[in-house]
């Protein structure tokens, strides 16, 4: 019998973490630790009935409970970290970022995975306009991976994701005219493109990452299905369901209003208030980041290394209209994020 590799989760209670977990238990190579405030909730419960799969209680509301991450890690030939930027807030998500790293490889973790997002601030000329909070917070962390080279003796893999292709699901889904006209409306403009990532395709790209360790040791490789454009979901849309689609670019205020609505003090609140009280000692309001997130659309400045998507994972879902056919997207509300659930969190 052929020993199985063992995984450590931070964060596979969240939307992408839980897909992540499914992927990697089909396959069958890997005996599965997922690191979470609660054994107990619906969505832990959920992952502690799939096969090679044990949760690990993290004993802490904020944070993460570092001992019994070190505990858990030394068990682990593997760490996939995905840190969750709205419950933390920026600068705690840089702080815990570094802290899991130097901590795995405390516990002799082989391979550590980041779940990563876009820099864009060398790129825009740091422009204020473009500064995405929760984007900055991980982008500090991988800059700082970097820094550690690969001869360290913990191999180390970025996987910079993106929008979810599974939000046009939820907060980023059409409206439907009383014709049935599906209405595709962001604030990203005319010529504005979105990297949508698929969570399924995200799993694979992490069991890859896993699977070739030495190829991945190293490499901070971006994520997407495609750039995609207003025009362009309009347009998957109608060839996948054979009905009508349109498109139009909205003033950001009118998405805020309408996905902030529910927050403590609606698009005013900041990013990480839910672990960090004193609104003094955060950064932006949702509204602001929000803003400057459709703005980082608008301004096509993110790349992705397509060629290297498909060598890594033939077969993946490489364009939105690909993707809508695989899940039968109606464009219909479907509970997907745990965004929906809670909205102060978007993971």
């Amino acid at each position: 019998m052929t020993t199985k590799s063992t995984v450590l989760i931070v964060g596979g209670t969240g939307a992408q973490g839980a897909v992540i977990t499914k992927i990697l238990s089909e396959t069958n190579k890997y005996s599965i630790l997922v690191f979470t405030r609660s054994t107990t909730s619906v969505h832990a419960r959920e992952l502690a009935a799939l096969p090679n799969v044990e949760l690990v209680l993290s004993k802490t509301d904020a944070g993460y409970d570092l001992d019994a991450f070190y505990e858990t890690a030394k068990r682990a030939d593997a760490v996939f970290v995905n840190t969750d930027g709205f419950a933390l807030g920026e600068m705690a998500e840089t702080f815990w970022g570094i802290r899991l790293f130097e901590t795995s490889a405390r516990a002799g973790v082989k391979h550590l995975i980041y779940s990563g997002l876009d820099s864009n601030g060398k790129a825009s000329g740091y422009d204020p306009e473009l500064y995405v909070g929760h984007y900055e917070g991980k982008a500090r962390v991988q800059e700082w991976i970097k820094a550690q080279g690969t001869d360290s003796p913990m191999a180390w893999t970025i996987l910079r994701s993106g929008p979810y292709a599974e939000s046009l699901h939820e907060h980023l889904r059409p409206r439907f005219t009383p014709d049935g006209t599906a209405v595709f409306a962001l604030p990203i403009g005319d010529e504005g493109e979105i990297p949508f990532v698929g969570l399924e395709d995200f799993g694979r790209y992490v069991d890859w990452a896993l699977s070739h360790r030495d190829e991945a040791n190293g490499q901070d490789i971006g994520l997407a299905v495609e750039f995609a454009s207003l025009s362009r979901l309009a347009a998957a849309y109608t060839a996948v369901t054979g009905k009508p689609a349109t498109w139009k670019s909205i003033p950001a205020k009118d998405w805020n209003n309408v996905a902030w609505a529910k927050l403590p003090n609606q698009g005013a609140t900041k990013v990480g208030y839910m672990s960090i009280s004193n609104p003094n000692a955060l950064n932006l309001s949702y509204d602001q980041n929000f803003t400057h997130w459709f703005n980082l659309y608008k301004s096509r400045i993110l790349k992705r290394d397509f060629d290297l998507l498909d060598r890594i994972l033939p077969g993946r879902d490489s364009s939105i209209e690909g993707w809508m056919r695989r899940v039968g997207y109606t464009g219909e509300p479907k509970t997907v994020l745990r965004s929906t659930q809670n909205p102060g969190r978007a993971d």
